[in-house]
């Protein structure tokens, strides 16, 4: 057994969130709560951080994290615990964080989403972007969206991927899973080869920059449904986070948004009182009363709309907290603590209504 498999097991062994080696630092381990624990007082040199890669990346890959600044992948220990794997350079500094890949299956009637969101999984065409935290729940959601197709439709769909998460087996539909940067060097590619094969579903792993970005666009403006998942926390936060990305394009992809987005559902995951699991998330579906807003890129405008029409079925996740935390459900520290708008959460719970 390797040095690297003895610290990965230290995770699973101590239940911490991640593990964490950084180029002139300790090792350390982050746990659930985010407390932090080094695992030896000296520092990491270069030296040593390029031994460790050299156990989990090949010569092709380590060329690769050069070029490009950073690897995502999977590892398995000779233990077979499994876990999901980041290395980049992080201010010159190479960095590896390792954290265990597990994935949690659910069916989408399981989740408590809104009716109209499964209804979207049944359509031919348009755009569904799954957004959060990390650990929020989009994973799963994600996996259950496509496993709910692939049961239900004969289909043919195809994932875009920066590694495999998740195998889909056993269904009705027919699946192609393509790995950016290992089987295809860049989306363009990918493009080119989903053109091919005609998909009539495609489920891009992580909208990452705006290559991700156009690419999802592209394809649900030429009539497929596509869905995605963005690491952005709330609906506020994943439009500027895809305005970001368009940058000098941001006008073009807003327009192109107003005309394809079906849901923007947005998230995180709450420990109860009850120790259940409860997703929190705003909610955003297609309504014309919302497409001039979005064309704009008037986000403030679409947010604003969703509180005064929440009983047609949009939904912000303040209100939802706020429910929650009266029945007793959820602490009202949590709730602050990982609301994506905790100032906004603050005034709701402070209102006599």
């Amino acid at each position: 057994m390797n040095i690297l498999d003895k610290l990965l097991i230290l995770i699973f062994q101590q239940n911490a969130e991640s593990i964490f080696f950084i180029e002139d630092l300790p090792p350390f381990i982050k746990y659930k709560d985010g407390k932090i624990q080094n695992l030896v007082d000296e520092k990491l040199d270069k030296e040593q951080i390029e031994e460790l890669i050299k156990i989990f990346l090949t010569d092709k890959d380590r060329i690769e994290l050069k070029k490009v600044g950073y690897w995502l992948g999977n590892y398995t220990t000779s233990n077979n615990l499994t876990f999901k794997g980041i290395c980049f350079y992080q201010k010159n500094k190479l960095s590896i964080v390792f954290y265990p890949a597990i994935i949690e299956s659910y069916s989408i009637n399981e989740l408590d989403l809104p009716e109209i969101f499964i209804e979207t999984l049944n359509k031919n065409k348009g755009l569904i972007i799954i957004s959060g935290p990390r650990k929020s729940g989009k994973t799963t959601i994600f996996n259950a969206s496509i496993e709910y197709i692939l049961n239900n439709r004969n289909i043919t769909l195809a994932t875009v991927e920066d590694f495999i998460e998740k195998e889909f087996n056993n269904s009705r539909g027919i699946v192609y899973q393509f790995i950016v940067g290992k089987d295809y060097s860049n989306i363009k590619e990918v493009l080119n080869i989903i053109r091919r094969v005609k998909p009539d579903v495609v489920a891009i792993q992580e909208i990452v920059n705006y290559d991700y970005l156009s690419l999802a666009l592209d394809l649900s403006l030429s009539g497929l449904l596509v869905i995605c998942t963005l690491n952005a926390d709330g609906i506020i936060s994943a439009f500027e986070k895809m305005a970001g990305m368009a940058g000098d394009q941001k006008d073009n992809v807003f327009r192109y948004l107003s005309m394809v987005l079906e849901i923007l559902i947005s998230g995180n995951l709450f420990n109860t009182t009850e120790n259940t699991l409860k997703y929190v998330y705003d909610f955003y579906f297609n309504d014309v009363e919302f497409t001039k807003n979005i064309a704009k890129g008037d986000i403030t405008e679409v947010y604003l709309k969703m509180i005064e029409r929440r009983e047609k079925g949009f939904r912000v996740q303040e209100h939802t907290l706020k429910a929650l935390i009266k029945k007793g459900l959820i602490k009202e520290e949590e709730a602050l603590l990982k609301a994506s708008r905790p100032n906004e959460l603050k005034k709701i719970l402070a209102a006599p209504f």
